[in-house]
């Protein structure tokens, strides 16, 4: 059995569409930020719809339901968050109010942001792994969050970080314990500006890292004419 898994699309369909097209018969885990920040939030839900994903909230979506406040964002978030609450269905937020902070499945924990906090924090250095590792007890945790494709692996009392930002692919050790983040589809901030996604085999223990070309000049242009943030157009060009 294969997972794929997918976070932080951000209402980038254009994105979406390109990883979708990689996929097959895999079950989908989606890690939250479906929406915020791109200009077609109510088509990356419905795909998620569609495909019948398993899914947990992000910090995008707890704001949009009134879980975090908005003063928690920064300025040009807090502009996405608004604009997003006008484009989205009832259908779709409904569906939204369904997705769970975090999902205890296959014998791995999946989170948004991490295990002790899962819609707030990002995990960005080895210090705060440790701290999870030694205070948690998962073997495998996927997160997203920080939108880069990462991961840090404890054994013998040692934290080691990997990145993934051209993809990659590792073998999962049971004597060692793993926190890793495929990346984002839809807003990579690790300098490779193409879509991230990740499948997991079960059976293998094995995760691939894929990194996939799409076509950011439309998905730049759509938020441009959608009269959001101009920076959250430009960045996607540059992967940060």
């Amino acid at each position: 059995m294969k997972l794929a898994i997918l976070s932080d699309i951000h209402g980038n369909f254009d994105a979406l569409t390109a990883v979708a097209s990689e996929l097959k018969e895999e079950v989908v885990v989606v890690l939250g930020d479906v929406v915020g920040y791109g200009a077609q939030p109510e088509e990356c839900v419905r795909w998620v719809m569609k495909r019948k994903a398993q899914v947990v909230m992000g910090n995008h979506e707890a704001c949009l339901l009134g879980i975090l406040p908005l003063s928690w964002f920064n300025p040009r978030a807090q502009e996405a968050v608004l604009w997003t609450k006008k484009h989205l269905s009832p259908q779709s937020f409904l569906f939204l109010q369904s997705w769970p902070a975090t999902l205890d499945e296959y014998g791995i924990l999946w989170v948004h942001g991490s295990p002790r906090k899962p819609l707030e924090e990002y995990i960005t250095a080895t210090s705060l792994a440790r701290f999870l590792f030694e205070h948690f007890s998962f073997w495998i945790s996927f997160f997203g969050h920080t939108h880069v494709a990462e991961g840090y692996i404890y054994g013998e009392g040692k934290v080691e970080r990997i990145s993934f930002s051209e993809g990659g692919e590792i073998t999962l050790s049971p004597e060692k314990r793993y926190l890793l983040n495929c990346g984002s589809v839809g807003q990579p901030r690790d300098g490779n500006p193409r879509a991230s996604f990740g499948i997991y085999d079960l059976e293998g223990r094995r995760l691939t890292v894929r990194r996939v070309e799409y076509h950011v000049e439309e998905a730049a242009r759509k938020i441009l004419e959608a009269g959001l943030p101009e920076a959250l157009a430009y960045r996607l060009w540059e992967g940060i």
